[in-house]
């Protein structure tokens, strides 16, 4: 799917998902904030080299993100951003925001205490915990209570951001006169704008124009957005979901009856459904590629829709656009290493006979429920189950996240709030992502 395929990656060992393993963190400590400081260097507790140390991610981006941006996106986030893009005194501004959607970083080994689930008499999103288990210490001979973890792979790819207008919906919307595309890639000139020049409206305002034609030049055809005002036959929310529907459903990959469409979403928001698939192509290409290279004993796919991400496009939309995007790669890629593609459909049930017409030519990828893969009894024998599904025995467990761009919601984010919240406060992910981590970079693709 990608080319220069690395040689070298993060640690990931030939970890498997269905069985659990005691973690080197003890019952009466936090695991998020634990993990965290194994990788800060400041446990002082009994850490020993048999402790798991959290690896840096593999960061599979798209080759039109100038690489000084990546180092950024993934340093520079605000410690939290609910509800919230670019303020004032940030350093990330919308258009970068908008950027990171194309830097996906995938975790190789991430511990997590419990299966998620979504619950909503105990506050919503939530996780049932494994439970601890005693073990004797390497170092002293001593019992102790260690947490119970389960060894999965965590893409912390980020959502195209629909919460508001002002960052993917900015960047495929058309403006009163037309939008000519320009490379920066080929502008010497360019650099990121310093975080006190950001502060400037205007200069602020001039640079997120900057990457906004940068992704116009790379996701469009034509290499320019044309003028409200010079758009005929424009389609509605219905009459694009059924063109991504027809498109998905097709037995031939015709990506032409995508070029040139658009969506009015009201009088004055008309916005490229041909960015956006070519959006969501890099997305799964990225995302697909790594796990690719990183889950040689197979691989479970699970995919919870974005919800809040949706909030302006709505979510069957965006579901669309991402199975046309994985029908798309699959008419041309062979997902040697998935298994089992697991999507959770519990808001949009006409999308699961969409995804099998995606992956029709994956003949060997089991199609289901993501609600299938976890019907265990919970508890110290979690609800992760695939007995049922031999294609899964011995395969590693991913978890798609929807990740912001904005925040390091992962890291600080509490439980209830988010499915992002959920897995980062109950897993090894804070500490792979951890901002100021010297190795943060060492795998880039």
């Amino acid at each position: 799917m990608k080319p220069n395929v690395p040689t070298n990656l993060p640690p990931s060992g030939l970890d498997r998902s269905d069985a659990l393993h005691p973690s080197s963190i003890m019952a009466s400590e936090k695991f998020r904030s634990s993990s965290l400081e194994v990788v800060r260097g400041s446990t002082g507790g009994e850490e020993n080299s048999g402790d798991f140390i959290p690896p840096p991610p593999l960061i599979s981006c798209s080759d039109f993100v100038p690489r000084p941006l990546v180092e950024f996106l993934m340093r520079k986030k605000k410690s939290s951003a609910l509800g919230v893009k670019w303020l004032k005194g940030d350093d990330i501004t919308n258009m970068e925001g908008a950027m990171h959607s194309f830097v996906t970083p995938v975790i190789s080994r991430c511990e997590m205490i419990g299966d998620y689930r979504y619950n909503p008499a105990f506050g919503g999103h939530g996780i049932d915990r494994f439970g601890d288990t005693v073990q004797r210490s390497t170092t002293d001979g001593r019992q102790r209570k260690y947490q119970l973890t389960r060894f999965v792979v965590l893409s912390a790819s980020i959502q195209m951001d629909f919460e508001n207008t002002r960052v993917m919906l900015s960047a495929c919307m058309l403006e009163a006169s037309e939008t000519i595309g320009h490379d920066l890639l080929s502008d010497s000139a360019w650099v990121i704008l310093d975080k006190k020049a950001k502060q400037d409206d205007k200069q602020r305002q001039a640079y997120d124009e900057s990457l906004r034609q940068h992704m116009i030049y790379h996701l469009t055809e034509a290499r320019r957005l044309p003028s409200r005002e010079s758009v005929n036959d424009l389609l509605d929310i219905d009459e694009t979901i059924q063109l991504l529907e027809s498109f998905i459903t097709t037995p031939i990959d015709n990506t032409d009856k995508l070029v040139g469409k658009f969506t009015n979403l009201d009088d004055r928001q008309i916005i490229s459904i041909e960015i956006l698939f070519n959006a969501a192509v890099q997305q799964a290409k990225n995302e697909l590629a790594a796990l690719e290279v990183l889950c040689p004993q197979g691989y479970v796919y699970t995919y919870d829709p974005a919800s809040i991400f949706a909030r302006k496009i709505g979510s069957k939309v965006l579901n669309r656009l991402m199975l046309a995007a994985l029908k798309h790669l699959s008419d041309h890629y062979k997902f040697e290493n998935m298994r089992v593609f697991g999507f959770n459909r519990y808001a949009d049930r006409g999308a699961m006979s969409l995804l099998r017409s995606a992956l029709k030519k994956q003949e060997h990828v089991i199609v289901t429920g993501k609600q299938d893969l976890f019907n265990g009894a919970g508890g110290a024998r979690g609800l992760y189950d695939v007995t049922h599904i031999p294609q899964a025995r011995g395969a590693i467990l991913v978890i798609h996240n929807n990740s912001d761009g904005f925040g390091q919601n992962i890291e600080t984010e509490g439980m209830t709030g988010s499915l992002d919240g959920a897995i980062g406060s109950s897993s090894s992910a804070a500490a792979s992502l951890e901002r100021n981590r010297k190795d943060l970079l060492d795998f880039i693709w």
